[in-house]
């Protein structure tokens, strides 16, 4: 067929230009859609697709011209598949030709675009075994076995380098390595390897200058799962509690505090307590306690220097005051109405001595207040929002990305089995999944941050 440029239709004897050089064995008229055997002297004529053609319109039409991975390609011909289990699961492979590259598949399929040539480095494995494998080594890429399926010829439109007549049945196998994937194909008694790339949808219609008419479904197994600004925020949000972690222990080691002074009053007398820090490291923390919220609000607080007011607390108001003056220096936020412990934290200075009064509000209140005098002792509550944050971040593009992989196993097809999901968990899949930062090492990384912080709030 190699010197053939033109036939006439042995149906409708209109004349057909041939564009797919010597391997064409198969042409559609493309006005009375009748299927040609170019193998036959005779051109014989095989089937007809007439009847179909108006269930089959796609963006892309036979006789395009666009550049497809930097090459010139023509669309010489198409054929569309039915699935065989679930009939309105249809696709289309336009197939693609270069007079300097060959041929490719152009395969529309919901939208999605697929580009695909054949691959001539599949290893030595027979067609029942392929399954079994959790894995398959292709040209230094790992493919994961997806679906097995099998699909019937429902349309055929101009050239084709070989005869696919209405109802003919291949049976597929799906590999998957997102974007790229491994169609292992068969066919009678011969089995066909190609190896496809998701496209660019934009780019592939404005390339063949086609009007797109639909959006791709939101899934496609080979279509990367891309989130790169809440990856990339995930991956500081990782790091950023690594740090909070390292900070966590820094503080529980060196700004725990050290215990000046403690004592305990009741609702009956003023209790009063001296006490000096010796160190301007971090701050001065001031807690108190009781049983109760009750309790705790039957008591006011005062601290003074040289007889100067410096800081005065009550269940209703909170204030700190200049030294010299006595004027409000500033106020602070009072504890929670329900709050059975709380902690001050002061800047005072070394070497200096302070007068701590307790003084109960109403006597017949049965209460008692223990306080404890804490220096060197570092807040961590302004690391909380940063945590909260990160783990926001971070869970967002977890979760995200975990219904993306739930979708990919719900459209798995026969290796849901027990066998397949046996070879998919091996040893060694879960052992690069537990040290991967999709699956393990962040997962546990991610708790045992939550765990230090959690401990080092409750334990201060």
């Amino acid at each position: 067929m190699s010197n053939i440029k033109s036939i006439k239709c042995t149906n409708c004897a209109a004349p057909l230009d041939l564009l797919g050089g010597g391997r064409v064995e198969s042409i559609t008229c493309k006005y009375c859609k009748s299927l040609i055997d170019l193998t036959n002297s005779n051109y014989k004529v095989l089937t007809n697709f007439k009847s179909v053609k108006e269930l089959h319109k796609l963006p892309f039409e036979v006789g395009m011209r666009g550049k497809v991975k930097g090459i010139d390609y023509t669309i010489i011909g198409r054929v569309t598949y039915a699935d065989v289990e679930y009939p309105h699961g249809e696709w289309t492979d336009f197939l693609l030709f270069s007079p300097l590259y060959g041929y490719a598949y152009l395969t529309y399929e919901e939208g999605h675009l697929l580009y695909s040539k054949r691959e001539r480095k599949f290893p030595n494995i027979s067609w029942s075994n392929i399954p079994q494998h959790s894995n398959i080594l292709i040209n230094e890429t790992n493919f994961v076995p997806f679906d097995s399926y099998e699909a019937k010829v429902v349309y055929v439109e101009g050239e084709l380098t070989w005869i696919a007549k209405r109802n003919d049945k291949t049976s597929f196998i799906d590999l998957i390595q997102a974007p790229y994937g491994i169609s292992v194909e068969k066919s009678r008694d011969e089995i066909e390897y190609y190896k496809a790339e998701y496209l660019e949808h934009d780019a592939t219609y404005e390339a063949f200058a086609a009007k797109k008419e639909e959006e791709p479904q939101e899934f496609h197994a080979l279509k990367p799962f891309e989130r790169p600004y809440l990856k990339s925020l995930s991956i500081i949000a990782y790091w950023v509690m690594f740090l909070i972690a390292l900070m966590a222990l820094g503080v529980s080691i060196d700004g725990s505090g050290k215990k000046i002074k403690s004592v305990s009053a009741n609702n009956q007398l003023i209790q009063t307590l001296e006490f000096t820090p010796h160190s301007n490291k971090y701050l001065v923390n001031l807690e108190l306690k009781a049983k109760s919220a009750k309790a705790l609000n039957n008591f006011n607080i005062q601290i003074h220097q040289n007889q100067h007011l410096l800081f005065s607390l009550t269940p209703t108001a909170a204030y700190t005051f200049e030294y010299e003056n006595k004027k409000v220096k500033k106020r602070l936020q009072i504890w929670e109405k329900h709050a059975k412990k709380v902690r001050v934290l002061l800047n005072l200075d070394k070497n200096k001595t302070y007068k701590l009064t307790i003084s109960p509000i109403d006597k017949n209140i049965n209460s008692t207040l223990f306080v404890t005098v804490k220096e060197e002792y570092s807040n961590l509550s302004y690391i909380k929002w940063f945590f909260v944050l990160s783990v926001i971040l971070w869970s967002i593009y977890k979760f995200i990305s975990w219904r993306y992989r739930q979708k990919v196993d719900n459209e798995r097809g026969i290796y849901h089995d027990v066998n397949f999901n046996q070879n998919y968990h091996n040893a060694s899949s879960i052992w690069e999944k537990f040290w991967s930062f999709d699956f393990g090492l962040g997962n546990i990384f991610f708790l045992i941050v939550f765990g230090i912080l959690i401990m080092l709030e409750y334990s201060n």
